[in-house]
């Protein structure tokens, strides 16, 4: 035999009996595993024992091999019954319900017969009356968070912002036109015309209080004739409300107001002829008073004090025209009750008394023109879906004299601002006025004044609006035979560029129709301008 082959051998006895001694450590470690009852040491089959000991308990430790359990180090459980009767099978545990059996069972109680659904009225009664069978929630509800408010739509992208002065919202404005009036003077033909410029500035403010309120308007203008200097003239009106609520149903009521005019050199008023300025007319006035409320009942009394004053008049030889002497001043009371039917309509009746007392008791033609008047009117104020807004009545005044040969003056009437909104692009404005107006004309103790306008706007763009007005009047003269009647037409246009400049464009039809001779005018207006506010 080779001598490799003698040197290989024992190595290979060597070998296998390491292999051997590997698998029975291997062995006895996966009998430990499977017998967590403690059956090693037992001396029964299978109980885990090394096979390869003759007296079958070899104490694991001396197994050469490092890398297998040794088993004498682990804990040895108690020696186990293998008589038991439900050894190796699964234990069985007791039934919960054996403590109950032989126990009477508690009746169950009838449920209630079914009643017969009674309709709309029963489910009503169930939805108002709370469920006792609920019971409330044991935790507090947990808030849900609020929704994001959406941001306002601006309706009007091109109004303006205005100025906050303290609590108050100022919108101001400035506006320069210039055109041509074919009548300056407004004198029967033949007429002048004459290039024209006007210039008017103005402001609106409202407040921002919780309670009260005030508000207002004012503009002043001036109109200049290129061609006609003496035809030049200033015009300005303006008004002003405070409302103090001093309680819930009690508020205190102010108002100032005033106006400037001119009279035209043609009027009938203006004798004898041959005036060549334009004499001015000023007019303010006040009013305070309360309202109070009982429920739907609102009663209010208030009290007025208006003062008219007149310029004196220029001759075409210099002299004067003596006017001034004209004006007087006029105090009133009024009262009103109104009663709500609707949130929105609130029908009213009013009446009123007012004395005049001119600066001079006889007027230059020797008449006494003090005198006393009377109103009473019936109406209701009308805010019906925002749709139709304002207030409408009808009634009677009259107005006596001192003077006994001055006939008393009066008439039917007729007021209203009415504002109906037709469509969200289209607006329509109806106002009435009637009044009972001073006359300085020999014999005639004044004049029934009644007018009615309507306007009516239409948006074409949001930034571009089309308008047409339409105004008749007519001055009906107590004592003489004279009457005149007015209209007046126009169209207007605006182009907002944007919250603070506008273009604007107009053209007006004026025309007079007097019974007397020589009074008659017509005068178109052409006006082209910019219009800037804040």
């Amino acid at each position: 035999m080779p001598l490799s082959h003698r040197h290989s051998t024992p190595r290979f006895l060597l070998r296998a009996t390491a292999l051997a001694l590997t698998l029975a450590a291997a062995d006895a470690a996966l009998a430990q595993n499977r017998d967590p009852d403690g059956l090693r040491g037992s001396g029964m089959p299978g109980s885990g024992e090394n096979l390869l000991t003759p007296s079958g308990t070899a104490d694991r430790s001396e197994t050469p091999l490092t890398g297998a359990t040794n088993a004498a180090t682990a804990p040895r459980a108690a020696p186990v019954d293998l008589t038991a009767p439900n050894y190796g099978k699964p234990r069985k545990r007791p039934d919960p319900r054996a403590k109950y059996q032989g126990q009477r069972k508690t009746p169950l109680h009838a449920l209630p017969a079914l009643a017969p659904y009674g309709g709309a009225a029963t489910a009503r009664q169930l939805r108002a009356t709370p469920s006792r069978s609920s019971p409330p929630p044991p935790i507090a509800a947990i808030p849900t968070i609020p929704a994001k408010a959406r941001p306002k739509v601006d309706t009007d992208p091109y109004a303006a912002i205005g100025i906050g002065v303290g609590s108050l919202r100022l919108v101001p404005y400035v506006d320069v036109q210039s055109g041509y009036d074919t009548n300056p003077n407004r004198v029967s033909a033949p007429a002048k015309g004459s290039p024209t410029l006007r210039g008017e500035i103005g402001a609106a403010w409202q407040s921002d209080w919780s309670v009260h309120d005030f508000k207002g308007d004012i503009k002043a203008g001036y109109t200049k004739y290129i061609d006609a200097p003496l035809a030049s003239r200033p015009d300005a009106q303006g008004k002003m409300n405070l409302r103090i609520d001093a309680t819930r149903d009690t508020a205190l009521d102010f108002e100032l107001r005033g106006q400037l005019d001119t009279q035209r050199p043609g009027s009938a008023e203006l004798t004898p002829t041959g005036i060549k300025n334009r004499p001015l007319v000023a007019s303010v006035g006040a009013t305070a008073g309360a309202t109070q409320k009982f429920g739907d009942l609102e009663l209010g009394l208030h009290g007025t004090l208006d003062r008219t004053s007149y310029e004196d008049a220029t001759l075409n030889n210099g002299t004067k025209l003596l006017l001034s002497g004209n004006s007087y001043n006029t105090y009133g009371l009024r009262g009103r009750a109104g009663y709500q039917i609707t949130p929105g309509v609130t029908p009213f009746i009013e009446v009123g008394g007012d004395v005049r007392r001119h600066d001079e008791a006889i007027d230059g033609g020797g008449f006494a023109r003090n005198s006393g008047g009377v109103t009473a009117k019936v109406g209701s104020t009308f805010e019906l879906t925002r749709q139709l807004t304002g207030e409408a009545s009808v009634g009677y005044a009259q107005r006596k004299y001192t003077d006994a040969r001055l006939p008393a003056l009066g008439g039917p009437t007729f007021d209203a601002a009415l504002v109906w909104a037709a469509t969200p692009l289209t607006t329509v404005a109806l106002r009435g006025t009637t009044s009972l107006n001073e006359s300085t004309i020999a014999n005639a103790s004044g004049a029934v004044s009644r007018a009615v306008t309507l306007d009516v706007s239409h948006a074409l763009l949001r930034n571009m609006t089309i308008g047409a007005v339409g105004t008749l009047g007519v001055n009906d003269y107590k004592g003489v035979n004279l009457r005149e009647n007015t209209l007046s037409a126009g169209l207007r246009a605006e182009y907002k560029f944007n919250r603070s400049l506008s273009i604007r464009g107009s053209f007006t039809h004026e025309r007079l129709t007097s019974s007397a001779p020589g009074n008659d005018y017509t005068a178109n207006v052409f006006l082209l301008g910019l219009k800037f506010q804040r």
